[in-house]
């Protein structure tokens, strides 16, 4: 019985490794997802300006301002 129960004791510890260094895993995991998440902003907001830009520039309105200025 008390040999059982070492073992028990025994695999308890090494699931507890275990489990920490999942969860390790998963907080470097979500800090992966953060930085390409703040990738993806960037180019989704320089893509918007860059539409923007465009129409600006075909409507004229650089121009209209370059004349009042």
């Amino acid at each position: 019985m008390t040999d059982d129960i070492r073992r028990m004791q025994v695999q308890l510890g090494k699931h507890a490794g275990q489990r920490a260094k999942l969860f390790s895993k998963i907080d470097d995991t979500n800090k992966c997802i953060a930085k390409i998440n703040n990738s993806l902003l960037q180019i989704k907001w320089g893509v918007y300006g860059a539409i923007i830009f465009y129409i600006i520039a075909q409507v004229g309105i650089i121009e209209a301002i370059g004349l009042v200025v």
